[in-house]
């Protein structure tokens, strides 16, 4: 592994009038797709974003941060909340026993159906940010520059997106785009012994 693609990446906000290929867009989504999720359920939508105009609507619903409307592309990841229900079929889907599924049925389907709405958003904005992590560096590794952007008024983003916010929330935009940053700062971060200890 090249710790490389970890320490060079950083939060673009400087983007060169350059188009991403669609094939390299798809490259970081299917990265996006495959993340690891709690249960396997995968509680994600991924909306992309392209054309100019609605960028700039998309700047302004994000306290008119200009990187969003100069970025090449802007992904929205959206979180599913409807996750208890469609439990059971994903769980179906895979190459288990009966008695496994089951099994798995009275273990988990409980704890899923038992949430109340904050639970339900709060598990699933945890697992969006692991997608969060995939498409982050999957784009450093492609030489696409990426800036997170968590700074938006999410009624006004959920309206904008027509959602019904009892299944899905807008979560996080992502700007992409190639950097015109001439200078990249070093990382400043905790020392390893500061953050790390392990215990005998």
């Amino acid at each position: 592994m090249s710790l490389e693609l970890f320490k060079t990446r950083y939060s673009c906000r400087n983007f060169k009038k350059e188009i991403i290929k669609d094939e390299i867009l798809k490259e970081i989504l299917e990265v996006a797709r495959l993340s690891p999720s709690s249960l396997g359920l995968e509680p994600w939508k991924f909306l992309v974003v392209k054309d100019d105009k609605k960028k700039e609507e998309l700047s302004l619903i994000a306290n008119h941060q200009s990187h969003i409307k100069n970025a090449a592309a802007v992904i929205i990841i959206l979180s599913r909340l409807d996750f208890a229900e469609y439990f059971e079929e994903k769980l179906r889907k895979r190459k288990m026993s009966e008695e496994e599924i089951q099994k798995r049925l009275s273990l988990y389907k409980p704890f899923l159906q038992d949430m109340d709405e904050r639970a339900r958003i709060s598990y699933a904005r945890e697992q969006a940010h692991i997608a969060l992590a995939g498409i982050l560096y999957a784009s450093n590794a492609l030489n696409v520059a990426t800036c997170t952007i968590g700074g938006f008024d999410s009624a006004k983003l959920n309206a904008y997106l027509k959602l019904d916010t009892k299944k899905e929330l807008s979560t996080l935009m992502i700007a992409l785009g190639y950097s015109d940053d001439e200078e990249i700062q070093a990382k400043s971060r905790f020392e390893f012994d500061e953050v790390v200890r392990f215990l005998d």
